[in-house]
């Protein structure tokens, strides 16, 4: 892979899939990622190329939808287009002779089967278990049942139905929802990659342990001897390329159920790096010509646990960054690896650092024995009855940075710059 970075568009930038493929690619040198928003999502924050208003590509539109957005991202001149949501991916892979860019998605037989439950279930009911599917209420038996969109994604629009009565209050001809068996066991993620000749080279089941929105937020590895063999099923009968996923659930008596497959990488397949597979590149690198007969695995035992993240956007600017040594850039005998992230983004960005200390007692040999010598372009040592204020010479153009109320009240009120503590830096983060 010779040559300049190849441009990835990830749209639509904003979801946990897209969040995980930046994730999983912007360390590579061989890509270029921007984000693309067709609105005011999280993607803006995350990532540091990004383009906004974007033509709204959604399930079902039609070809004149995306050459309309091909016009609006062709000056950009991507080499690839990486879609980050279900519908986007199917109206992509299907009109993907409007698009400059290169799709990362496979055949659009194949996204047309995986993007609804009900073309699944038909294409699999004689290779796979499947859940009871009824044709009506009047066929259900048994309750509980479980209502579910034929297209759809994560847990919008899902529903246990507990009886009869409930099932006519919620069920109506024409809204697209299936009527399943209802499984009550434990569920699972089944990650899949498939090479450039459709030869599946890993795949490995993860349990489900805590699920918020549709999206796993707990995950481990789990195997059962039957994950393999429905893996080579669905890979034998649907043309998948590089990542893909299926899910599962027990029922009743242990058995397990197809619940969908999706021919996209999940946001939680993120617990694959940790064993060594990085699925969003894997698949890039696939798209991109590289030939991948195999994969080496790290040898542990890893858990996923997600939870909210925060990102900020501060109308901020300075060239100068002052930070306090003991109990800020220090504490209890350890760096603080956060603050050292931001010192050393900010040396990417060409800021000036000062490390401003009423320290006692020989600092270059404290600087020295946390690895930290060199990191300062300039080291200023005060009395403990000297201001602080007095050794910033920077003005409007520096932010200060220490542990102390009574230290940052001072700065602040003497030079009118902002000030943080240690528990402040992620709002200072960058993409």
């Amino acid at each position: 892979m010779a040559g300049a970075p190849k441009k990835v568009l990830i749209y639509p930038c904003g979801t946990e899939i897209a969040l995980e493929i930046l994730k999983a690619t912007r360390y590579s040198r061989f890509y270029t990622l921007y984000g693309g928003s067709c609105s005011r999502d999280h993607g803006r924050f995350a990532f540091a190329r990004h383009l906004d208003k974007l033509p709204f590509i959604r399930d079902g539109d039609p070809e004149e939808a995306v050459r309309q957005f091909n016009e609006r991202i062709r000056p950009y001149k991507f080499d690839f287009i990486y879609p980050a949501m279900d519908g986007v991916l199917t109206v992509f892979a299907r009109y993907r002779h409007c698009l400059d860019p290169v799709v990362i998605a496979p055949p659009y037989e194949t996204a047309a089967i995986t993007r609804s439950k009900l073309k699944t279930y038909q294409t699999f009911r004689d290779l796979l278990p499947l859940p009871e599917i009824f044709a009506t209420a009047a066929e259900v038996t048994k309750f509980p049942v479980f209502l579910k969109p034929a297209v759809g994604q994560g847990a919008v629009g899902t529903l246990k139905v507990d009886d009869a009565e409930s099932l006519r209050l919620n069920q109506q001809d024409g809204d697209g929802r299936l009527i399943l068996e209802y499984l009550p066991g434990r569920e699972y993620t089944i990650d899949c990659f498939t090479n450039a000749r459709g030869r599946l080279i890993y795949c490995k089941g993860r349990s489900r342990d805590r699920i918020k929105n549709g999206i796993s937020v707990s995950t481990a590895p789990c195997e059962r001897s039957e994950f393999k063999r429905y893996a080579e099923i669905i890979n034998s009968t649907l043309t998948q390329r590089g990542g893909w996923f299926f899910q599962m659930r027990e029922d009743s008596q242990g058995e397990l159920k197809l619940l969908e497959i999706a021919s996209r990488i999940a946001g939680s397949s993120a617990l694959h790096r940790a064993l060594g597979v990085n699925l969003p590149l894997l698949t890039l690198d696939i798209f991109n010509g590289v030939e991948i007969d195999s994969l080496a695995l790290n040898d542990c035992e890893p858990e996923l646990d997600r939870a909210l993240h925060n990102s900020y956007r501060l109308n901020l600017e300075y060239e100068s960054v002052y930070v306090d040594f003991d109990d800020t850039l220090v504490l209890h005998g350890q760096v603080n690896v956060e603050l050292l992230a931001f010192l050393y983004q900010c040396l990417n960005r060409g800021k000036k650092l000062i490390l401003l200390s009423r320290h006692e007692g020989p600092l270059a040999e404290e600087l020295q024995k946390y690895r930290l010598l060199g990191l300062f372009d300039e080291v200023i040592q005060i009395p403990h009855d000297a201001a602080k204020a007095d050794c910033i010479k920077h003005g409007a153009g520096a932010i200060f940075i220490d542990d102390s109320y009574g230290e940052r009240k001072a700065v602040q009120e003497a030079l009118h710059i902002p000030v943080f503590d240690p528990a402040m830096i992620e709002a200072l983060m960058m993409p």
